[in-house]
């Protein structure tokens, strides 16, 4: 709970001292209530890693807590007013005063007297219930002097395991055997360190016993040259090189030893030895700390090994010289066989045939020993929380007690997907973005996107999210999680995500995110049932709504219900118009209408979303313009346009400012984009795509200094600007230009020399005409990868681009580059 907590205590802190809120506390006794909040809860935050572990024993802290971070959701939602207040007023600047606008600003005027005022006494109710609970907290006796980390329990493991208790792994067993068994052509190491990474009870532990135990591996290094060793959550050289010397058989007198002493004791024990490391379930791990390690372990012979077993692919990267062995989950016969093994006595398996059909369904068998009625057996297969009995669950929770706060939020965050759905990391990453997870600290230059990839990619490491599937043109993984990680994001979760499945189903009335079930195949009055239960959601997720009429009925009941929406996916809907209500969302952030192949239009309303950052009307392929007003929507970042338009009109795209990403697709009529492209100073990622209409792209498009991903693909009739020749070249963050299918192209444009010393990669696909490419191309120091598929009329490379020491080249389908010499890579 303290993860959510956590999180939006500092939000508030930051909001509170906001341009936004300035702007009200000249209203008498704004200034000092905020200072008094503010106050407070940084008094407050220095004690929650305390209550977090104290409320697993005491109701009272744990109830303390809940009323805590209720009160953060509800003072979060109040400042966000003052933002969007502000918003309001910041488009309301730029505006032409006419005479009816004047009216309309004198009114507007008079409003914000009255909502300064109201703002005031907000603050002041704000103030005095965060008194009470402060007040509260002193019966407590929290502690400041407690760190965020949270006290886990945890095995200590071994190094021995019956080989009949290990079902499968044999194939890696013997590949891992091979390499310890090899150790005359190790190069200039004396020693291999081999990872072997997969989640909590994938078996890398029972795997490395199996393996330490082996007669083939013991004839390689003497039973006193062998060494296990339980890693602790923290790496202490002192205890790491004591428990190394004692299992050498260095003595046992050197307690007080300090580091020096002990170094020179292992420096003397492994001089010319050849020695097995285990280092098992190895939690952190510096590349200082390692590399020390090793400078300790300099004198030993060649051949010595250490297998180091993990859950955080980092650990693999930090420690390991041969690539990882990572554990994918059992095989379905394995896992039957271990079912089986689990589940019954010896040979009574073959008594229950009907009982083992039920159980090709479940994963573990341990949890079925001693039951045999068939009732009992299909309830365990159906339930939903079964896996919260084994042992496995809480063994991965220790993973999620590592993690730091916001990790964890966006992690829970997770469950509210229906269990075996695969994501897309932009996706997840935005809905993050939408409800405030990511934060960029002050000195921080990261854009929130960059931030997210880095919690994306980090709870991959950490085997939260398994990769299914790599779009590399798009930049997209697909990721999914296993039936157990997804229990326990659920269990993390507690009451915060649902993933309803059927329209009766019990859901709390404290419930910030939710998706419904699909489709909306219910009465009007079994939906409204439904979400009267629910008052202050935050996420909304619907996909293919149903029938028109329970479509229109729900969309107006959350529009009118939940005015604190931050995000709104309704992909794959039918409907053919939002209702002009949607203008009222004024804190929501997200909206996703993707795949809706019947809307038409957009309402005036939705460009008084001030606050929306995503808007995604990607397959929106009967929409027919975007709305005239959009560039009133100034915090949009992502922005994926279909739209039957021929020409997006100037002065609208074009003023979106914060706008970090662009996707245009699909557009089947396009012929022009905006002459204003330029004024998009912040744009990262520009994409068009399948636009087989669009001759030409703007001349701005080469002043885009911010710029760093560009993808044209799919559209036959565009050709590139060349721009002015004489002028500089601006262009100098560009990292990745991929080209793919533009029968147009004959060369690339001068202006993309700008971008010589930052372009990584360059993939170019299915371009008929490209016969050459630029010469500045050689001077291109950071490229990695140039990537030329199906470009038969290109005969050569410039001199010098296969000089380029980082770069690997592939070339495929080149005739002419073929017939002149040119090798495919």
């Amino acid at each position: 709970m303290t993860e959510v907590v956590s999180s939006i205590l500092g939000t508030l802190v930051e909001k509170l001292t906001s341009s936004a809120v300035e702007e009200i506390q000249l209203v008498r006794g704004v200034k000092d209530d905020r200072e008094k909040l503010k106050n407070t809860l940084e008094m407050i935050q220095t004690v929650l890693a305390d209550a977090e572990q104290k409320q697993i024993k005491d109701k009272a802290v744990h109830l303390w807590l809940l009323r805590l971070k209720n009160w953060c959701y509800d003072a979060e939602d109040a400042l966000d007013e003052f933002e969007a207040r502000a918003l309001w007023r910041q488009v309301r600047s730029t505006e032409h005063l006419t005479l009816k606008r004047k009216v309309r600003y004198l009114y507007s005027w008079i409003s914000k007297m009255i909502f300064q005022f109201k703002v005031a006494h907000n603050m002041k109710e704000l103030r005095k219930s965060l008194d009470g609970i402060d007040e509260e907290k002193t019966r407590f006796n929290l502690s400041t002097d407690v760190h965020e980390r949270t006290i886990v329990l945890r095995r200590e493991t071994h190094s021995f395991v019956p080989a009949s208790n290990v079902i499968g792994r044999n194939e890696e067993k013997e590949s891992i055997i091979e390499m310890l068994r090899r150790w005359d052509d190790v190069g200039a190491r004396n020693i291999e360190v081999l990872p072997i990474i997969g989640m909590g009870g994938t078996g890398k532990t029972t795997l490395a016993t199996l393996v330490y135990n082996d007669e083939r591996v013991k004839e390689n290094f003497t039973e006193n040259n062998q060494v296990w060793l339980s890693m602790p959550l923290e790496f202490n050289m002192k205890n790491i090189i004591r428990d190394i010397i004692k299992s050498l058989g260095g003595g046992a007198k050197f307690d007080d030893y300090n580091l020096e002493m002990l170094q020179n004791d292992l420096r003397k024990l492994v001089q010319n030895q050849r020695c097995l490391f285990v280092m098992d379930d190895v939690w952190a791990m510096s590349r200082k700390d390692w590399l020390e390690l090793i400078d300790l372990l300099g004198g030993i012979s060649r051949g010595s090994k250490v297998i180091v077993t993990s859950r955080n692919q980092v650990i693999a990267e930090i420690m390991g010289t041969v690539p990882p062995v990572n554990l994918a989950n059992l095989s379905p016969e394995d896992s039957l066989t271990l079912f089986v093994k689990h589940a019954f006595e010896q040979g009574q398996e073959k008594n229950h045939p009907d009982l083992i059909k039920i159980g090709r369904q479940i994963t573990l068998g341990s949890l079925l020993y001693s039951k045999s009625s068939r009732s009992d057996w299909e309830y365990v297969r159906d339930s939903e929380v079964w896996q919260l009995e084994t042992d496995i669950l809480p063994s991965l929770r220790i993973s999620y007690d590592l993690m730091s706060s916001h990790l964890k939020q966006c992690f829970a965050y997770c469950s509210i997907f229906p269990k075996n759905y695969e994501f897309v990391n932009i996706d997840l990453i935005q809905l993050w973005i939408s409800n405030g997870f990511i934060r960029s600290s002050g000195t921080n230059q990261e854009e929130l996107e960059e931030i997210g990839q880095q919690y994306f990619e980090e709870l991959i490491s950490r085997s939260f999210f398994n990769v299914v599937d790599v779009e590399d043109t798009y930049s997209l993984l697909v990721c999914e999680m296993h039936d157990l990680i997804y229990e326990l994001a659920i269990s993390v979760a507690k009451t915060e995500s649902s993933n309803m499945k059927e329209w009766k189903q019990d859901i709390s009335q404290m419930t910030r995110h939710i998706s419904f079930p699909n489709p909306l195949d219910v009465s009007k009055d079994e939906l409204r049932d439904c979400l009267s239960k629910l008052s202050r959601v935050r996420t909304i997720v619907c996909k293919r709504l149903g029938s028109s009429d329970s479509e229109a009925f729900f969309l107006e009941t959350c529009i009118s219900r939940f005015k604190y929406l931050r995000a709104l996916w309704l992909e794959d809907s039918s409907f053919d118009q939002l209702p002009s209500s949607i203008g009222g969302l004024k804190h929501l952030r997200y909206l996703r209408l993707r795949g809706n192949k019947s809307i038409n239009k957009l309402p005036k309303s939705v460009c008084e979303l001030r606050n929306l950052q995503t808007l995604d009307l990607g397959g929106c392929e009967e929409l027919e313009a975007l709305p005239a007003n959009i560039k009133n929507m100034i915090s949009l970042r992502l922005l994926i346009i279909t739209t039957k338009q021929q020409r997006f009109p100037e002065s609208g795209i074009g003023c979106l400012t914060s706008l970090r990403w662009l996707y245009i697709v699909f557009c089947e009529y396009l012929e022009a984009l905006f002459d204003d492209i330029q004024s998009l100073s912040s744009l990262r990622k520009l994409c068009i795509a399948e636009c087989p209409k669009l001759a030409s792209l703007p001349q701005g498009i080469q002043n885009l200094k911010a710029l760093e991903h560009l993808m044209m693909l799919d559209c036959e009739s565009l050709r590139l600007p060349e721009g002015d020749s004489h002028e500089p070249r601006s262009m100098f963050r560009l990292q990745s230009l991929i080209l793919h299918k533009l029968p147009e192209l004959v060369s690339l444009p001068e202006w993309l020399e700008g971008s010589a010393s930052t372009l990584q990669k360059i993939k170019i696909e299915d371009c008929p005409n490209l016969s050459a490419l630029p010469r500045w191309l050689q001077n291109c120091s950071s490229l990695r990868t140039l990537e030329i598929e199906y470009c038969p009329k290109l005969s050569s490379l410039p001199d010098g681009v296969r000089l380029i020491p980082t770069l690997k080249l592939k070339i495929c389908d080149c005739e002419e580059l073929s017939s002149c010499g040119e090798e495919d890579d």
